[in-house]
């Protein structure tokens, strides 16, 4: 009889890593959908991640001719705390970083010179 009563008080224990881990995982439910009811969650829209404008870089030591549009692009670049920012020209407050295609921002200096003569 001792070992049915042993057996008996075994099942009766509840699990408690598993009432634990359920209200863990409820507790973090409830959490994030209340903030996400508050407004404190903020998704980015289409527009926060956009690609603005393709870019890319004209050699200047080739060999070749380098032929530039003389139209003006309607930009400008500028440096903020070492990195390259661009904005248009047409007096919108916006600026972004210029990156490259891995999403690392191009780094600048304000008072930087060519280390290297330009040939021509």
């Amino acid at each position: 009889m001792s070992q049915e009563n042993k057996a008996e008080n075994q099942t009766e224990k509840p699990d408690l890593v598993k009432y634990i881990g359920l209200g863990f995982l409820a507790g973090l439910v409830v959490a994030v959908l209340t903030l996400e009811y508050y407004g404190y969650i903020r998704h980015s829209t289409k527009e926060d991640a956009q690609v603005v404008e393709e870019m890319r870089l004209i050699s200047l030591n080739t060999q070749e001719e380098i032929k530039v549009s003389p139209k003006d692009s309607g930009k400008e670049a500028f440096c903020v705390n070492g990195y390259l920012l661009l904005r248009p020209q047409n007096g919108k407050n916006v600026a972004g970083v210029l990156v490259d295609k891995k999403n690392r921002g191009i780094h600048c200096e304000v008072n930087m010179m060519p280390t290297h003569e330009i040939k021509e």
